[in-house]
């Protein structure tokens, strides 16, 4: 990978001239990098390309190269998106699930690199979703609000969110409601499209009928 810069230097003796220098291995947050790490990132971007969008794979593979994370893609949690583990495996150990659409999962990656570095700063004296998480959370998604990796839509409830970050934001509805629409499966009902007084049954739960009046914040 190179890039070309045209430089016009003015020179008493040689006038004006262009000076070419080839550049190789560009970053965009590492600087230069060995041929080794160039490898390591290609690989990253071959394989997370399958799971985030496109215009954000670079910057993401670099953040795991730069703060030597390791990137588990797990099979589906029921009660989790993702976690961050400081000493499992190899440390560092970030998993997310991998049936998640592409800005599902790059909410929930930046949500467990906030975590990463709120242990780096704080080691284990912080809450899991404290004051030290909101605000490193805050620090790790401006980047990329600002890089335009979301769709309009979702980008305005995410600057909602950033203003009191819940510790997931599948906790946030309109936020969720934004993202799910780009799942490409979806093996649920939202409430919001039940009738009042319609029956309905959750997994491994006695059925509930949904009455007047009732809030309309559960995914089923």
């Amino acid at each position: 990978m190179f890039y070309i810069i045209i430089d016009y230097t003015k020179s008493p003796v040689l006038g004006a001239f262009l000076f070419i220098k080839i550049m190789t291995n560009r970053t965009l947050i590492l600087g230069e990098i060995s041929d080794e790490i160039q490898k390591h990132k290609s690989d990253l971007m071959n394989v997370l390309k399958r799971y985030l969008p496109l215009i954000a794979v670079e910057y993401c593979s670099e953040l795991i190269i730069l703060y030597k994370l390791h990137l588990h893609i797990e099979v589906e949690r029921k009660d989790r998106l993702g976690d961050y583990h400081p000493h499992l495996g190899k440390g560092n150990r970030i998993s997310i699930n991998h049936n998640l659409n592409q800005y599902d999962f790059l909410i929930t990656f930046i949500h467990e690199l906030a975590h990463h570095v709120t242990y780096k700063k704080s080691g284990n004296k912080h809450q899991p979703h404290g004051d030290e998480w909101k605000e490193n959370f805050k620090i790790c998604m401006r980047p990329v609000v600002r890089m335009k990796f979301f769709p309009p839509e979702i980008e305005l409830h995410l600057i909602r969110h950033m203003r009191s970050p819940k510790y997931t934001h599948s906790g946030d509805i309109e936020l969720m409601k934004s993202v799910m629409k780009y799942d490409k499966e979806k093996k649920y009902f939202i409430l919001d499209n039940l009738e009042k007084g319609a029956h309905f049954k959750m997994s491994n739960r006695s059925k509930i009928v949904l009455s007047k009046g009732e809030k309309k914040t559960y995914i089923c």
